[in-house]
């Protein structure tokens, strides 16, 4: 038997955007385009909508409506750099600081609000755990699609 975790990972998301919802609302934004700013802020050797894409498992159309989104709002760059004209690589601007200050601090709850009730030791244990079957999911997920995990 599978344990609750795994067969109520829709209530993990659901927790994590009501949580969002005043960071949203404050500055206009959507789910997704708070994930993206905060994707790029906490992941800086990952900087493509490919990238995006790839670690987060978002639709490729959803990510460029977003980053496009962002970037008439004035929150995020997209540069080439030397040497590859064909790679664009987004930055985030200052403007987008007090955002992602603000959904770090959601993060940081939403993490409290998980693992409440843990000690140090069992938070540790499970983290390497969830790390683990991350890992696996990412490897089955290869093989499905038809690479080599």
């Amino acid at each position: 038997m599978l344990p609750p975790l795994f067969t109520r990972s829709r209530g993990l998301g659901k927790l994590y955007g009501q949580m969002f919802v005043p960071v949203l609302e404050q500055w206009k934004l959507t789910q997704l385009e708070a994930d993206i700013l905060l994707f790029l802020a906490n992941n800086p050797d990952y900087d493509t909508a490919r990238d995006i894409v790839e670690r987060r498992y978002i639709a490729k159309s959803h990510v460029s409506l977003g980053v496009e989104s962002l970037a008439r709002r004035g929150l995020l760059l997209r540069a080439t750099r030397p040497g590859n004209r064909k790679t664009i690589h987004l930055e985030l601007t200052e403007a987008a600081g007090p955002i992602v200050e603000a959904g770090r601090a959601v993060q940081a709850r939403y993490g409290r609000a998980l693992l409440a009730g843990f000690t140090d030791r069992e938070r540790e244990t499970l983290l390497e755990l969830l790390s683990r079957v991350a890992k696996n999911v990412d490897a089955a997920l290869t093989a499905a699609e038809g690479g080599t995990p």
